[in-house]
């Protein structure tokens, strides 16, 4: 498998759609991820040293180094996951999967990658709300191109975390995780629709 993240764009289209599961959903989502936080990063730089803008000034510096800091974490989270993947799918092929003593770290790893992606991508729709009234005219449907892309990466992960939550051997560890990710979309779903009406309102 080559290293993803060294790919031309072109590249990592084809083998998406190459007869391969990896990279797949998560990783897929993952790589939005990182174009949500850095398009977000784009509309920042823009904004920061506008005169209009530099009462915000610290708060814009504080916000472009969580999504550069949000970019690094999703590419980190493309590997994983696609390392993650790699070393789920062989022990699923065997008769007794559950018999392997490293199975349970191979679904704690398959399991990590997306509900990491998810709080990351959380956190980046929460900063673009945050910045709305705050970044130039000119970029700000960049900030909301990146909220929406933020928004989607929470629901993609929150998918990818429940194709693999029946394969914890503990039935109760995956009741609190199916709850703890339905509530984080449920809070996202909140804040990606009030930023989407106060966007509207300002076209």
């Amino acid at each position: 498998m080559p290293d993803m993240l060294s790919l031309p764009v072109r590249d990592f289209v084809a083998a998406t759609a190459a007869k391969h599961p990896t990279p797949g959903g998560g990783s897929v989502g993952a790589l939005c991820g990182a174009l949500a936080a850095a398009l977000a990063a784009m509309a920042v730089e823009f904004t920061i040293g506008k005169k209009k803008f530099l009462p915000y000034d610290d708060e814009l510096k504080a916000a472009l180094e969580r999504f550069h800091t949000a970019t690094a974490m999703f590419e980190e989270i493309i590997e994983e996951d696609i390392a993650a993947y790699e070393g789920l799918s062989p022990l699923l092929k065997l008769l007794d999967p559950k018999s392997d003593p490293n199975y349970v770290t191979a679904v704690v790893a398959a399991l990590r990658a997306p509900q990491t992606a998810a709080g990351f991508a959380f956190n980046v729709l929460e900063q673009c709300a945050g910045l709305l009234d705050k970044t130039t005219k000119f970029l700000v449907s960049d900030l909301a191109s990146a909220a929406a892309l933020a928004h989607a990466v929470v629901h993609v992960s929150q998918l990818n975390v429940l194709v693999n939550v029946p394969l914890l051997p503990n039935p109760e560890e995956g009741a609190a995780l199916r709850q703890s990710i339905a509530e984080l979309v449920q809070k996202a779903d909140r804040v990606y629709a009030d930023f989407r009406v106060q966007f509207l309102q300002r076209l």
